[in-house]
């Protein structure tokens, strides 16, 4: 037989794009630049999260709060003698240079433009994904005559969408340290779902587009029909989660989310067979979030007490433990027909066996959380409050004078601080969720500590100040905390509302103004309506100042290392009319981001660097 010599060579640029071979490798290449960078991410915080006292935290968490039938006593050192402890912590600490860099480096991701909501750091790790998945869908795919590729990583992209919007997955409970929950990372799942659906919207168009192009048919087959079924459940999840719904239709985007996105699992396992192994790390993720939410519920009995103002006060007198200062949990109220609707509530106060707050017997008062009437069912808890707290007097009044003991009942005032009252408020049933969250920081690590908060949003501060002046004065600093001087600053908008948390505000400032307490605190509040000045109470160390403050002046003020005699840092006197109208104008979050890393090229590196923590709640 004749031999003709070898088979002509097909140049590689001719040969069919094999859609099917290659896409799945590009799959791969995608999960591993995510991995990496996520790899890396979770190395940088693993000195902090793998330290000991960190551990015993995140597993704390893990295992819920902790409910008891009785109080137990916790050994306190209030009467004690604290100068020893004191004493030997005299000297003033900035930290080396290693540290003080990290702290200027670390800041410079702070900045943000006004009206953005991400910041500099935050902008980064967008880019960077958006990178990510752009390189991979376009990079050597000739999209417009086959777009599998688009789809593909739309695929490769349910992994980081899931596993950054759980509550509890690995990365919020352990492996990147305390405070780095689900709402400082939901950000890069909203980010990675709008990558997802681009993808997604590129195939799917393009493919109906050659349909058109050829004169197919589109809804005929069952790989063509079920993949734009798929293609619409993206659609009604992605135009149900914008913000102005997420805002003000909370509950239908919640609804919709949990309904339409395992009708796009079905639909999508029925479009392609290659669906299938990018399935089920998204279901293990949301299963054992589940699972873990589950089992962190606690059903407990608490008190409403319905202040002034729009603000109810759940009093949950048997928590004994489980979270820490700047943590919330997810607060479910077995009032009316809302029973099974969810609302994050920050902590007000620290753990028992750390908090100033005490009931007039002596004994900790447990949880204490907070919710302003802004909602259908923060006003329906407020009005329950209201409505039920007459009869709750009538019976409390009724069975003192019977002799009956007072089971659950929760003390909020403190006599011995000069305020009047006990509460009495009505009883109902709570299933509570958590904690979550908590800051990245721990404040009494730093020689110089500013808390600023504005509106409802001191819950979360007055935890933060609660655990510090617990732990430097009552606990005789046992941990070896730092701090020297405390500036705690609050913007409200009335006089009355500073009787929301002055029961509260007043045991604090009373034990921290005892001549041992080696601690220096400024209470600073700020209104801005100008009413019914009377209304402020008296409470040590407690300034009370008609204006919105600048938070880099204050900032600025409480880093000079020689302040003027009788200086306030929180004063603000030599601010014009034009500083005061901008400082209205921002965002006080990312004023404050701003402020520290402006303060960090200047006085905040001789001071040793300023750290950063914030706390916004957005949906």
């Amino acid at each position: 037989m004749a031999d003709h010599g070898a088979p002509p060579i097909i140049p590689s640029d001719l040969l069919p794009y094999e859609s099917y071979t290659e896409d799945p490798k590009w799959q791969g290449r995608f999960t591993i630049m995510w991995g990496a960078a996520l790899a890396i991410c979770i190395l940088l915080a693993a000195p902090r999260a793998f330290r000991l006292r960190n551990l015993r935290q995140s597993v704390t968490g893990l295992l819920g709060l902790r409910v008891r039938g009785q109080y137990e006593a916790v050994p306190t050192q209030e009467d004690g003698d604290t100068k020893g402890a004191v004493a030997d912590r005299t000297a003033i600490e900035t930290g080396n240079g290693l540290t003080t860099f990290g702290r200027v480096l670390d800041s410079m991701r702070l900045w943000s433009a006004p009206g953005f909501p991400l910041n500099v750091g935050q902008m980064v790790v967008v880019a960077g994904y958006a990178a990510f998945a752009l390189i991979c869908i376009v990079l050597k795919a000739p999209l417009m005559e086959n777009p599998n590729r688009a789809g593909f990583l739309a695929l490769a992209q349910l992994t980081p969408v899931f596993l950054f919007a759980s509550k509890n997955s690995p990365l919020t409970t352990l492996l990147l340290g305390p405070g780095a929950d689900y709402t400082k990372l939901n950000y890069i799942h909203r980010w990675s779902a709008r990558f997802l659906f681009l993808g997604a919207l590129v195939h799917g168009s393009l493919w109906i587009n050659n349909h058109l192009i050829y004169d197919l048919p589109i809804l005929t087959q069952q790989k063509e029909g079920s993949g734009v079924a798929a293609l619409g459940c993206l659609c009604v999840i992605m135009l149900t989660s914008i913000a102005p719904v997420r805002r003000w239709c909370y509950s239908a985007f919640v609804l919709i989310h949990f309904l339409v996105f395992p009708a796009f699992f079905i639909t999508i396992c029925y479009h392609t067979i290659y669906a299938t192994p990018w399935i089920f790390p998204p279901l293990a993720f949301y299963g054992a979030d589940l699972l873990f939410r589950v089992f962190r519920w606690r059903v407990v009995v608490g008190n409403v007490e319905a202040k002034d103002g729009g603000m109810s006060l759940i009093h949950i007198p048997l928590a004994t433990n489980g979270w820490r200062a700047g943590q919330h949990v997810q607060v479910r109220a077995l009032i009316g027909g809302r029973a099974w609707e969810g609302h994050p509530l920050s902590v007000c106060c620290a753990a028992p066996d750390v908090s100033c707050l005490r009931a007039p017997d002596g004994g900790p008062i447990g949880m204490l959380l907070a919710a302003r009437a802004c909602g259908d069912w923060s006003r329906s808890l407020h009005t329950f409050g209201l409505a039920d707290g007459g009869l709750a007097a009538e019976k409390k009044a009724a069975d003192l004078e019977a002799g009956e003991p007072q089971e659950g009942a929760v003390v909020a005032y403190e006599k011995r601080a000069g305020v009047e009252d006990d509460l009495s408020g009505p009883e109902a049933h709570f299933i509570l969720e958590g904690p979550y969250g908590g800051p990245t920081l721990r404040a009494g690590d730093y020689e110089r500590v500013l808390l600023f908060a504005g509106g409802s949003g001191v819950t979360f501060t007055l935890a933060v100040l609660d655990e510090l002046v617990g732990f430097c004065v009552r606990l005789g600093r046992r941990e070896g905390e730092k701090t020297r001087r405390v500036v705690w600053c609050w913007c409200v908008r009335s006089f009355g509302a500073i009787n929301w948390f002055a029961p509260q505000l007043m045991q604090i400032a009373t034990l921290a103004a005892r001549p041992d307490s080696g601690l220096d605190l400024r209470i600073c509040i700020f209104v801005t309506c100008l009413c019914d000045p009377d209304a402020v109470p008296d409470i040590p160390g407690c300034t009370v100042t008609e204006a919105r403050p600048i938070v880099g002046t204050v900032l600025s003020r409480l880093l000079d290392p020689r302040p003027a005699p009788g200086a306030d840092c929180c004063g603000i006197s030599d601010l014009d009319e034009s500083e005061a109208s901008s400082a209205r104008a921002r965002i006080p979050h990312h004023e404050a981001g701003n402020a520290v890393a402006s303060a960090n090229l200047g006085r905040g590196r001789a001071a040793g660097g300023v750290a950063f923590c914030g706390e916004v709640f957005t949906v």
